[in-house]
């Protein structure tokens, strides 16, 4: 990766409450930055704190600012609060379609071979959305629950939105 696509900067924790259903934290990315990762056709990109990386997807909210957005478990990961400024680095993800299946789903797949071929059709960003789901559990009995029963509907075309499968 060459180095003029590493960015370092503080930025502060924000929080967006704009909609009251959904609120969650972001850190700002500078319009320099922004537009030099745009340019080079880089979203996914690496947000390095303290040595602790995370990846992460650069939007551009309704306002035009760049964003990106870090859950309050990335935030205690990276050693760090909302509120807080982070000194930090970005820069693009080197395997930015790479998904990290965790254990317990990558088990439940292994159990329901027809949501494993399934899965493997998916793009990445329903990959991602999936995983997610199943990570964003706080238990580990809650993360096996929501594994088995994601695999199970997967199998089943029950999942919401899904069509008749036949």
């Amino acid at each position: 990766m060459p180095d003029t696509l590493r960015f370092d900067f503080p930025a502060p924790v924000l929080k967006d409450d704009s909609n009251p259903k959904w609120t969650f934290h972001y850190v700002p990315i500078p319009d320099d930055v922004a537009d030099t990762l745009v340019e080079n056709k880089t979203r996914r990109v690496i947000l390095e704190v303290n040595d602790k990386t995370a990846k992460r997807y650069m939007y551009q909210h309704r306002d035009g600012e760049f964003r990106v957005i870090v859950g309050l478990s990335t935030l205690r990961e990276l050693g760090h609060r909302p509120g807080d400024v982070m000194l930090m680095s970005l820069f693009p993800d080197p395997d930015p379609d790479a998904i990290d299946v965790p254990e317990e789903f990558e088990e439940a797949l292994a159990e329901h071979p027809e949501a494993r071929k399934r899965f493997d059709s998916w793009t990445p960003g329903r990959k991602r959305s999936a995983v997610s789901y199943i990570t964003q559990a706080k238990r580990p009995q809650t993360r096996v629950k929501r594994a088995f029963e994601l695999a199970y509907k997967m199998e089943t075309y029950t999942l919401h939105g899904d069509k008749n499968h036949d």
